[in-house]
């Protein structure tokens, strides 16, 4: 394009490329000036994008500025648009911060003139939303041009409301985009680049003025320390920083910063926009007044900036007028009497926590008994502000404080755990008796301090209006602590429908949780099926059943109780819809990818929830991505640390990479906090004989007679085959499934029975191998049908080897008809079925073929290295030594999986045959030596060891 002439403008070289666009410089043929022209990319010529090009140059042309790139023409060129702007030669605030943080004079310069350029831009009612360093370009002589508005859009016509009082919040405004814009510019579209969002944009929220503050903020901050505000490479975690408000103070990574400009950019940054500078003005005032107080030679010695603009910092806190307004108009609203004891403690911010204390009942009525804080937790849950100290981390505090982790917490207990946790506030109730009516009291205390924060009081009319008061009295202490109203507005469901309006109901699902929580899964259940008695629509307790028979192997029985949750989803707050939705996809359609989108958006929806960060975790585990599941499950830790479930899932990572060390003491880990679950320590059984230590029996010992034992009786099964004893793992797998079935649990002893008919298939004798696979796949329940597929992955391909090609099929067809969206069924059980029926009847290319969907998931734990064992025999028995060799090679590489699959043994088996095809007799002899020390202990007869032994002899000296 060099040289060409484009309306009255030869193209003279290229400058630069862009999102959007070519960038040329060019001589204007008229003017006789050089200019820049701006060229849409053809691919990009669509109306959207179009729509979005053309605003960039209408918008930009509007403002004649010193400090915005002036626009001179728009026009269009053999179909491409493009415009014309005036050519600046210089470099980026990106580039020049490659060098490090700005001197504090420079940066202040650069800053007031990047503040002027928004205030004239929000004069004109102009959102420029993509403020970055890339986007502001210095001159020689060191002038600041703002550049790129193609992601600006014209606020409403009413400029941003300052609201009456300097310390209240606004009223809500109209921020409707106007008629001509294009739909990348309505409310709920994410838009702008990731690190230097506003928390707005990040959600999709209604953008004003102070979304450009926000992101101006950034910038600041980064031409002060040299660093991102909000660092990192992936999106999700930078977004998660972003809406947390999670950024290291500036003085902290740049000393030399002044406090005063720390105080500006602290200001800036605030994720609620009502604590936000109100317009760039305001913020060009302060900054201006910074200026003023330091020279250009300032070294960052000053002290902190007082609040340049009246209002900033009135004689009274803006929280305690809010929380007394709120307070009040609550109180009218729900006829009752209350009032309020506050002092002068600053309420929380986005990174503090807050521990719920005990419930004290004095009304004699013991259906109060722990509901009460139950309810509480639940609704101040609703808040994404809030951040509730999980009942673990309790009880591991007072493990700590050598105390019953589960004793009630008195005031002075409580207090305790929160300064060794270094919270800053503790909540208290209590229910009272008075006459026919019941006192419900909150009390909100400075831990480090012990003063009051703040104190509600509400009168209910009756037994059954206690819990609506408690809601009432939540809401009204979300505010005093410090959530905006705005958001106490959309995350504030009614505590009856985020729990139910029942207090048995209640009561039962509370003394439920309490069991899980004490690792009693299996017991459980009788609480929250007597939940579920007394209200039928309590969506929570079906979610939980949910859970709880999902993680017993019960997959039928959870994809039942997750189907009855999702049909509820009227009656819960917006975190537990996340929850249902994400356990539905996981449960009922078993798309994992639509599990996980749900869970990322529950993530930056909830930035303190542990509990989406640790699904992720177990999702990615089941996937093979180990790297993802460990990065998933240390967030989840972060969170919420020593949780017993992201500890169980980052260990079972670490053991899916290979890294038993690892695994085996987070999984101690686990055991010393009195945590650990029952999958942890059958994960620390394996672990214990792989090492050879004798450290399984302890594992052994802790299961006997308790009621998941047949979990780790399947362990000692399992492990028998592995080492070729046949006989002992039926009796064990036998014994595992009967007492599962003891307990109401068919659908896990379907799995114990898929594993031994798949071993048969693997180690027994052709002759008779249908006829076992037939018998116990046989024994098998409907109620292990599941989109997870755990049980039927072994079975279908058991049947598949033994020649059972009906049976096989029939499997595989009823679950993609009746989970036709699963990932699992898709890409592990139908090309696992399919591959194990064309090995049987010797069509081997068609085997790797049919193979080939589950690559991205084989090494994960529900593939159980299954594809990767049928892919490699399929090689072999096409003669393809080197494929077979890498693929068994594959199998013990990701033995981690499943650490003692029956396939695991016969992979040096496979080596073995391998290298004897290749005619390498010394390898092939290792292979079966390594074999033969693993089946020291073997049946004598086991079909397998009697064909390797023959193998053996027959290569000879």
């Amino acid at each position: 394009m060099i040289n060409a002439i484009v309306s009255h403008y030869r193209i003279l070289h290229l400058l630069g490329e862009g999102g959007m666009g070519v960038v040329y410089s060019a001589e204007d043929l008229r003017l006789r000036r050089e200019v820049a022209i701006k060229f849409l990319r053809p691919e990009q010529a669509r109306a959207q994008w179009l729509a979005r090009f053309k605003r960039e140059a209408r918008l930009a042309s509007s403002l004649q500025h010193p400090h915005i790139c002036t626009i001179h023409e728009l026009g269009e060129h053999e179909g491409r648009p493009f415009i014309v702007m005036e050519l600046l030669e210089g470099r980026t605030i990106k580039q020049l911060l490659q060098a490090g943080p700005l001197p504090v004079g420079r940066l202040l310069d650069y800053a007031l003139q990047i503040a002027t350029a928004l205030d004239a831009a929000h004069a004109r009612g102009i959102i420029h939303r993509d403020i970055k360093p890339a986007n502001l370009f210095v001159t020689h002589g060191d002038r600041i041009k703002v550049l790129d508005f193609g992601l600006a859009k014209l606020a409403s016509a009413a400029p941003v409301q300052q609201p009456s009082d300097p310390g209240e919040p606004p009223a809500a405004t109209s921020e409707q985009p106007t008629a001509s814009l294009p739909d990348v510019t309505k409310t709920g579209v994410t838009i702008g680049t990731a690190a230097y969002m506003s928390p707005e944009q990040a959600t999709g929220a209604p953008v004003d003025a102070r979304s450009d503050v926000f992101a101006f903020g950034s910038v600041l901050y980064e031409m002060a320390t040299g660093r991102r505000a909000f660092p990192g490479d992936d999106t999700a975690l930078v977004l998660q920083r972003l809406l947390q408000g999670d950024v290291v103070p500036a003085r902290a990574v740049n000393p030399a910063v002044p406090d005063r400009l720390e105080a500006v950019i602290d200001r800036a940054l605030q994720v609620n926009r009502h604590r936000r500078y109100q317009s760039a003005a305001d913020m060009l005032a302060d900054l201006r007044e910074l200026a003023r107080h330091l020279s250009p030679e300032a070294s960052g010695t000053g002290t902190a900036i007082a609040a340049a603009r009246s209002g900033a910092h009135p004689a009274r806190p803006w929280w305690r007028r809010w929380g007394l307004a709120a307070a009040a108009g609550l109180a009218a609203a729900a006829g009752v009497i209350w009032w309020t004891v506050l002092s002068t403690t600053t309420p929380l911010t986005s990174r503090d926590s807050l521990l719920v204390a005990g419930f004290s009942n004095t009304t004699g009525d013991p259906v109060f008994d722990e509901t009460l804080a139950t309810a509480l937790k639940v609704q101040l849950g609703q808040s994404p502000f809030l951040d509730i100290v999980s009942d673990d981390r309790i009880a591991e505090t007072l493990r700590l404080m050598n105390r019953n982790p589960e004793e009630t917490l008195t005031h002075e207990s409580a207090r305790e755990v929160c300064q060794r946790l270094g919270v800053k506030a503790m909540l208290e109730g209590s229910v009272a008796s008075l006459g026919a009516n019941y006192v419900v009291r909150l009390a909100a205390t400075d831990c480090q301090s012990g003063d009051s924060v703040h104190r509600v009081q509400g009168e209910a009319t009756s037994r059954e209006a206690v819990l609506g008061m408690l809601g009432s009295l939540s809401s009204a202490m979300r505010t005093t602590l410090g959530e905006s109203l705005p958001s106490i507005q959309r995350f504030d469901v009614p505590i009856e429908q985020a729990t139910t309006p029942s207090l048995q109901a209640l009561k039962a699902y509370t003394l439920g949780v309490a069991e899980r929580r004490r690792g009693r899964e299996l017991e459980s259940i009788a609480f929250f099926n007597q939940a579920i008695e007394l209200d039928p629509e309590f969506a929570a307790a079906y979610n939980t059943l949910s859970t709880v028979y999902g993680s017993l192997g019960e997959w039928r029985r959870s994809e039942e109780y997750s189907r009855l949750a999702y049909s509820r989803l009227a009656r819960v707050s917006e975190r537990e819809r996340l929850f249902i939705t994400y356990q539905y996809h996981d449960r009922v359609t078993g798309n994992q990818e639509e599990a996980a989108q749900t869970l990322e958006v529950w993530k930056l929806s909830f930035p303190r929830d542990m509990r989406p960060a640790n699904a992720l975790a177990l999702i990615y585990n089941r996937l093979g991505r180990y790297d993802r599941g460990i990065a998933e499950a240390q967030e989840a830790l972060r969170r919420s640390p020593g949780h017993p479930f992201p500890m169980s899932n980052l260990a079972v990572a670490y053991r899916g990479l290979g890294q038993y060390s690892e695994a085996r003491k987070i999984a101690e880990e686990a055991v010393a906090l009195g945590v650990a679950t029952t999958p942890t320590r059958r994960l620390l059984y394996q672990l214990g004989v792989i090492a050879g230590d004798g450290s399984e029996a302890a594992q052994l010992e802790w299961a006997r007679d308790r009621p998941r034992e047949f979990d780790l009786v399947s362990a000692r099964a399992q492990v028998a085959a592995y080492h070729g004893r046949l006989r002992e793992a039926s009796r064990l797998y036998t014994e595992a499934a009967d007492k599962a079935t003891a307990r109401g649990l068919s659908g896990t002893a379907t799995g114990y029975w898929a594993h031994l008919a798949w071993t048969h298939a693997l180690y027994g004798d052709p002759k008779t191998v249908p006829g076992q696979v037939r018998e116990l796949v046989g024994r098998t329940s409907a109620d292990a049908d599941s989109p997870g597929t755990v049980p039927r992955v072994r079975a279908a391909a058991a049947l598949g080897l033994a020649g059972l090609t009906a049976e096989a099929r029939e499997v595989a067809t009823r679950a993609q008809q009746r989970y036709p969206e699963a990932t699992f069924v898709r890409r592990v059980l139908v090309p696992s079925t399919q591959a194990a029926i064309a090995i049987q009847a010797e069509r081997f290319e068609e085997a790797t073929r049919a193979l080939e969907p589950a690559l991205e998931t084989e090494r994960g734990t529900v593939a159980a290295l299954v594809p990767i064992y049928l892919r490699a025999i399929a090689h072999l028995a096409k003669g393809d030594a080197d494929r077979a060799r890498r693929g068994f090679e594959d199998v013990l590489d990701a033995r981690g999986a499943d650490p003692f699959a029956p396939v695991v043994p016969l992979a040096h088996l496979g080596l073995a045959r391998a290298w004897r095809l290749e005619g390498k007799t010394a390898d092939a002899r290792r292979e079966y030596d390594e074999l033969f020390r693993l089946w020291e202990s073997a049946d004598e007869d086991l079909p397998v060891l009697k064909r390797a032994r023959a193998e053996y002899r027959a290569l000879g000296s």
